[in-house]
């Protein structure tokens, strides 16, 4: 039991196969939606509400879903002896909530409140770079020459589109809030590696005890919030509705599946392509224009993905890990019990 806890902690994700594109390109669908509806719900409710009004929706849809497959969360203490401690699976929840969630859905409206959107989307394509930084030291994934070259031309893309009006702000805008721009991004590849080394368990419970752990800990800012509940529209709480359930309770799920498959690295390419997508969208929803520098940053960001990437599909890939992820998912609670048996042995 001990090697097999320790080749489902530490080995390195596989290669991305068709399904994990697939992934791949609901996250990207999903994530890149979530500025327009961000624009329109922060029209007549506070970044606070907004924050934690998604995280509530997003933890009651993915628990449901959770409970009509058959799951439960598993429970919250452990008895190691005689005593009892908190369940190794919810310290990591905790600690990914905490972390993917709570903090960056805070730290972005603050400091989008003094430098311009470009900026702060120029900020967010520092997150790949954190994770294969991080998943290289601390998740056993490769980094090679290849992988740094993409995700560079994945940055340079990112800048292309944003533009050098972004870059000058820079310079100009508030040291604090661009410090809280990196510290967000830090923090979101901070969660996508805790996600890659946590333990053994299925994807829709560990992102539905995530979510729950960041809809609890979004409460206390309710409180230290100009709430002005009276001005709220209900296109903003529509748009609650919609970020709750797909780019924050559905994504919820499919960024733990695609991590758990093909590695945090493979997932961080979501952050290069999902501005071209907030892009687009915007343009549809807002009639916003796509000048020529929107086309060349896609050229540019679609060539680091293709650089970063080698190799057909791998049938034999697709055939093996999927599965995998719901065996490992019933393995945590055994391993939960052996440990607090051998614990009690010593004792």
């Amino acid at each position: 039991m001990n090697g097999k806890r320790a080749i489902l902690k530490t080995a390195g994700p596989k290669e991305a196969g068709l399904f994990d594109w697939t992934l791949l390109a609901l996250i990207v669908a999903f994530g890149g939606s979530s500025f327009a509806f961000i624009r329109k719900a922060v029209e007549t409710m506070p970044p606070a509400a907004v924050a934690s009004g998604r995280l509530w929706v997003a933890a009651v849809v993915v628990y449901a879903i959770c409970r009509a497959g058959g799951r439960r969360l598993p429970p919250f203490f452990i008895r190691s002896g005689n005593n009892w401690r908190v369940r190794r699976s919810w310290i990591w929840m905790i600690a990914v909530g905490a972390s993917g969630n709570v903090l960056p859905f805070y730290l972005f409206p603050w400091a989008q409140q003094h430098v311009e959107s470009g900026l702060a989307g120029v900020y967010m394509a520092f997150m790949p770079i954190w994770t294969i930084a991080l998943a290289y030291f601390f998740a056993n994934e490769h980094l090679s020459g290849r992988k740094l070259a993409g995700f560079a031309l994945g940055f340079l893309g990112v800048l292309v589109l944003m533009g050098p009006e972004a870059l000058k702000g820079a310079l100009t805008s508030s040291f604090w809030a661009q410090t809280g721009l990196l510290l967000a991004t830090f923090l979101y590849g901070v969660s996508a590696v805790l996600s890659r080394r946590a333990p053994p368990i299925a994807p829709r419970v560990f992102a539905s005890g995530m979510l729950i752990v960041a809809a609890i800990l979004s409460v206390p800012a309710l409180f230290l919030a100009d709430l002005h509940r009276e001005d709220w529209a209900l296109s903003s709480l529509g748009s609650i509705v919609f970020l709750g359930v797909f780019p924050t309770g559905l994504n919820g799920v499919l960024i733990i599946m695609l991590i758990r498959r093909a590695g945090a690295g493979f997932m961080a390419l979501s952050n290069y392509i999902t501005p071209l997508w907030a892009v687009a969208v915007g343009a549809l929803a807002y009639h916003e224009r796509l000048d020529a520098r929107v086309f060349l940053a896609l050229a540019i960001i679609l060539a680091g993905v293709a650089v970063t990437q080698r190799g057909p599909f791998s049938k034999k890939r697709e055939q093996g890990l999927e599965a995998g992820d719901g065996i490992a998912g019933e393995l945590e609670p055994v391993i939960e019990k052996a440990d607090a048996k051998r614990t009690q042995m010593k004792i």
